[in-house]
């Protein structure tokens, strides 16, 4: 049987792609870095499909308490429920593909769920998203999916999962042999509330293209049926509800009265072009502002407890015009060169903010509802 794929160009042309082994190890890790998508979290879980939250690249595991890292692991991803996902990734033509890896992640595995400090991860992620110049409280409301997600809930729901061996453990390989195969079916039927799979990330190349395309082993029905295969819940409280009134009074108490009246201001003008804020439930929470359309709803704005006001085009990438990449970026250009902020290339899928102290003024503040109120109409229009 060919061991190919071939491909059919918009112009009626053929690209033939032949099966390739990775030309190094680290190409294949920066892969999964750069695409996390990769690790199909669609086949890991088809009812509610994983996404994938990169804490770091070569994370360190420590072999004791308070310890510096003992090992290194490839790649450490939390997914959308809390779970942390360890892989290891390793290339067919690495004869450690089989017994030894196993023992290698296993070591991994059982001195990270104790030795590994929630606290610690976090700031590891927060080092990443640094190096990258994303704003970590954004990436991961992305990855959550919801602007009023609570950040410090997530973060007590990965604590919660690492004591109580609740993570997965993923094999990566270009081809995953038979022996790690049967090994990694056994691991998965046993182990709960852990989980151990494999992912075969097969390698075609032509033309100058690349092609990969994953498959999932070690789920079996075995495994489903001792599993259960549940999502993980957080287990924390949610925290007591405030007001709007109570939340600009800890922010006045906090930021002083001058910008106190900016977020006041921009509060208000929301609330006259038809926004209604919802207030996050986080340690310390934020307004967002929802706004309604013919074709429902986004939230376009966020008014921060650190003193900052964002317009978020990551929560109108859906959102007509703006699900355009061109339109937001219009709008990035704007507030950058209207406030003489720099914006890094990424935040044309972020949160661009303008800092409270910059609106005390009447003057600024109309500046910045100016570039809100095309941003709006454009919303209302579609276009």
């Amino acid at each position: 049987m060919s061991d190919g794929i071939y491909i059919i160009r918009d112009d009626n042309s053929l690209v033939e792609m032949r099966s390739s082994a990775f030309e190094s190890e680290a190409i294949l890790q920066q892969l999964l870095a750069n695409h996390p998508s990769l690790l199909a979290g669609d086949a890991v879980d088809p009812v509610n499909p994983r996404r994938w939250l990169l804490i770091a690249r070569e994370q360190s595991v420590p072999g004791e308490e308070g310890g510096s890292g003992r090992w290194s692991l490839d790649h450490l991803f939390v997914d959308q429920d809390c779970v942390p996902t360890l892989i290891e990734v390793k290339r067919a033509s690495d004869t450690r593909g089989r017994r030894e890896v196993v023992a290698q992640m296993l070591d991994y595995a059982a001195n990270g769920v104790v030795y590994w400090p929630a606290d610690a991860l976090r700031q590891q992620y927060e080092r990443t998203c640094a190096a990258s110049e994303r704003d970590p409280d954004e990436v991961l409301r992305e990855h959550l999916g919801r602007p009023d997600a609570d950040l410090e809930e997530f973060w007590r729901g990965v604590d919660v999962n690492l004591r109580a061996g609740r993570i997965r453990m993923v094999f990566v390989a270009d081809v995953i042999y038979p022996e790690l195969k049967r090994i990694v079916e056994f691991l998965n039927a046993q182990m709960s509330p852990a989980e151990v799979i494999a992912l075969e990330l097969k390698h075609y190349t032509g033309q100058g293209l690349r092609t990969l395309v994953p498959r999932l082993i070690g789920r079996t029905a075995e495994a489903e049926r001792r599993k259960g295969l549940s999502s993980a819940a957080s287990t924390s409280a949610l925290r007591p509800q405030i007001t709007h009134e109570e939340w600009f009074i800890q922010f006045a108490s906090e930021r002083g009265a001058g910008e106190a009246a900016a977020a006041r201001a921009v509060y208000d003008w929301w609330v006259n072009q038809g926004g209604e804020f919802v207030i996050t439930s986080a340690q310390r929470p934020s307004l967002i502002v929802k706004l309604t359309h013919d074709r429902g709803h986004c939230w376009p704005s966020v008014i921060k407890a650190n003193g900052r006001v964002s317009t978020a085009l990551c929560y109108v990438l859906t959102t007509a015009p703006f699900d355009k990449v061109e339109n937001r970026r219009e709008i990035l250009e704007t507030l950058a060169s209207t406030f003489g902020q720099r914006y890094g290339e990424r935040a044309v899928d972020g949160e661009p903010y303008v800092p409270l102290a910059m609106l005390q003024e009447p003057a600024a503040r109309e500046k910045l509802f100016a570039i809100w109120q095309s941003f709006v109409d454009r919303i209302r229009a579609g276009f």
